[in-house]
């Protein structure tokens, strides 16, 4: 058969002149499989295109068998997914030459439709079988894994045994209730702290809970795997958490004030009156304006830590940096009032207070540069 194919191959190009041919081609695709069946079909009296099309073919058909032959004997179940992708792409193979009825007695394309039913069956069932399993476990972990598992077995067959109850008692069964603690600190010290941090009236403790459980949806969260809780509905319901989230300062520095003052001589021609010919007559205004700056500066790492309270388990220890800074202006000047400008009067009029620290303000604004990361990570840990 090898020397058939050689002389075959050889006779073709000696045809065609040398010029390149199918089977030549490193990378025969549908597309060119189905360009050579056009051709065919205007001519199907030319044996040369048809021994094109069925070189093409019978390239392109042994791909898929050799996927078969791979994956044919497999016990695993991604095997034997593995498997039923490449019969269900070899029967649309076969189907779309198939819609071609001019080569239908050249290719006698095939089916593997039982093929496809009896792989089906034993991946469904197979599925089936370990999502029992797992339920048996009562876990969230196994129960969210057989509710995977139980979506594959309804995508095949949906209305194999009990399915859908299955898989409403595996959403249930892996839903995670989650109580998001008021935000606290230890292990850190700084000078002239006027708020006791444990205090949960103060301005951004409550907040960052608070916003974290509005923005995971709360306990009406129907489409994700978890419901989250503040401390208060913990008690107030009765509810017993399966995680625990504890936000914690391990630290936070603000900084003493760093001044810089620097002058800046300004200049503007003012007029002051005509001359005898009526010409404008200008004079020189100057002032100098004495600028101070103070430059505020925070510094913030809020550990998150999520606890498997069912398996007494650290799921999670992630740290958030960020800084913050901001600077306040304003200014005294000498000389012509005329030569300020609009901006230059906003500086004089300025607050002048070397040391506007407030500490809840900036402890919020180094929340805030950490809040979508730390929203990200809460909700990928509850959904994993």
């Amino acid at each position: 058969m090898k020397i058939l194919y050689a002389l075959l191959f050889a006779s073709l190009l000696m045809a065609c002149g040398g010029s390149k041919t199918i089977y030549e081609d490193k990378n025969i695709t549908e597309k060119k499989l189905e360009k050579l069946i056009r051709e065919y079909s205007a001519n199907p009296s030319d044996k040369y295109i048809g021994d094109q099309v069925k070189f093409a073919y019978d390239y392109l058909h042994n791909q898929y068998q050799a996927g078969i032959t791979q994956y044919q004997y497999s016990s695993t179940l991604e095997g034997k997914e593995s498997l039923l992708g490449y019969y269900i792409n070899l029967q649309s193979f076969y189907d779309r030459i198939r819609g071609y009825s001019t080569v239908n007695n050249l290719l006698k394309p095939g089916t593997v439709g039982a093929e496809i039913e009896k792989t089906k069956l034993e991946l469904v069932s197979g599925h089936y079988e370990q999502a029992a399993e797992w339920m048996d476990e009562s876990n969230w972990r196994t129960a969210r894994s057989a509710y995977r598992s139980l979506t594959k077995v309804q995508q095949w067959m949906p209305d194999y045994k009990n399915t859908r109850q299955l898989m409403r008692q595996a959403k249930e069964q892996g839903i995670i209730n989650a109580v998001i603690l008021p935000l606290s600190a230890e292990g850190f010290y700084y000078n002239n702290r006027n708020n006791n941090f444990g205090n949960n009236n103060m301005g951004s403790t409550p907040r960052l809970s608070e916003q974290l459980v509005t923005d995971l949806g709360g306990n009406f969260n129907g489409g994700g795997w978890y419901r989250v809780y503040n401390s208060w509905d913990v008690q107030r319901q009765n509810i017993r958490p399966n995680w625990t989230v504890q936000p914690v300062w391990t630290q936070l520095q603000m900084d003493n004030p760093r001044s810089n003052r620097f002058d800046r001589t300004v200049e503007k021609q003012a007029e002051i009156g005509k001359d005898t010919a009526g010409r404008p007559i200008y004079k020189k205004l100057t002032a100098t304006l004495s600028v101070t700056e103070v430059t505020y500066t925070a510094t913030g790492r809020l550990e998150l830590r999520i606890m498997d309270d069912d398996n007494n388990e650290r799921i999670s220890n992630r740290s958030f940096h960020e800084n913050y800074s901001f600077t306040t202006r304003w200014a005294t000047y000498k000389g012509d009032a005329g030569a300020l400008s609009n901006q230059d009067w906003e500086l004089i009029n300025a607050p002048r207070n070397s040391n506007n620290r407030d500490e809840a303000l900036m402890e919020q604004r180094l929340i805030e540069k950490m809040y979508q990361n730390i929203l990200s990570h809460v909700r990928g840990q509850l959904n994993n």
